[in-house]
């Protein structure tokens, strides 16, 4: 296939659509990966993590098949049962509004089709507070 991998302008459109988004009066901050330690103590934030790619090529043209794994993270510090889930849905929700149109990309990219999946959510309690993560894989045909 002649065109790029479409790995970061798949990441750079998300960032560009969902980054600083309010919801439930928090600011969601986006990551690429990880959350980095030098951030300012963000309790609700989305990671773009997980990325992979395949083509499809036929005879009129040749397409990547891309996904990308989101994750909503939610911290609350304290023990026992400082929080619920439901910022984490909220937040969740934002996200799925914001890229059901689709994303618009660069390096000479379109986005063709796009299916959402929402794999279990994950709630990790800690010694020092408790962890919800929400996910969602968006599974793109890019031309």
């Amino acid at each position: 296939m002649n065109k790029s991998l479409p790995d970061k302008e798949v990441r750079k459109a998300i960032f560009t659509a969902f980054n600083g988004t309010v919801v439930s009066t928090k600011t969601i901050n986006v990551f690429d990966s990880l959350y980095p330690t030098t951030s300012t103590n963000d309790s609700a934030y989305v990671l773009m993590t997980a990325q992979g790619n395949d083509t499809d090529n036929n005879k009129c043209d040749s397409y990547w098949n891309h996904d990308i794994l989101l994750e909503v993270a939610v911290w609350y510090k304290g023990t026992g049962n400082p929080g619920s889930r439901v910022l984490a849905d909220d937040i969740l929700d934002s996200l799925r509004n914001t890229l059901k149109d689709g994303l618009t990309l660069g390096g000479g990219l379109t986005q063709q089709s796009q299916v959402m999946t929402f794999p279990n959510d994950i709630v990790s309690n800690l010694p020092n507070g408790t962890l919800i993560r929400k996910f969602m894989r968006l599974e793109m045909r890019i031309n």
